[in-house]
């Protein structure tokens, strides 16, 4: 069983900036107002661990299971009976780059996490990528300033 949403949004930000907000974890907590703390080795590689605290939940442990920079970049969190996965992908586009993010939830109890955990993650999606983007952007001009 699976259970996935995601989202998509176009930026003028490059695949290099956008890189670099997935693979910071002081950026994630800056890019997701569900996020409370992210912690991971700096540069991740596939394998690592890490641990996020969402505000009032529990840490969760998590398991970098992709990472191709400048086009993806996944991890997994272990539930009861289930897999929880944040796939992210992007593609250049004659309109710009594509960045999405997806919450993927898989195994036996998928169709149970999903409106009981997916939902609320995925409500979230839009501005989280949103955020990302616009935040790349504002690294990309605070680069170009030499800050």
């Amino acid at each position: 069983m699976t259970w996935r949403r995601e989202y998509t949004h176009l930026t003028t930000a490059t695949a290099d900036a956008v890189w670099k907000r997935w693979t910071t974890p002081e950026d994630w907590a800056v890019d997701d107002p569900d996020l409370r703390l992210a912690t991971f080795p700096v540069p991740p590689s596939v394998g690592d661990s890490g641990r996020v605290v969402n505000h009032g939940t529990p840490a969760q442990r998590f398991t970098f299971t992709e990472l191709q920079p400048g086009v993806a970049m996944n991890f997994r969190i272990g539930l009861p009976g289930a897999v929880l996965s944040f796939p992210h992908r992007m593609r250049q586009t004659p309109n710009g780059l594509s960045v999405t993010h997806a919450v993927e939830i898989t195994g036996p109890l998928a169709l149970v996490f999903g409106p009981l955990v997916g939902r609320k993650i995925a409500a979230g999606l839009p501005a989280v990528v949103r955020l990302v983007t616009t935040n790349a952007l504002a690294d990309m001009a605070a680069d170009a300033r030499g800050e």
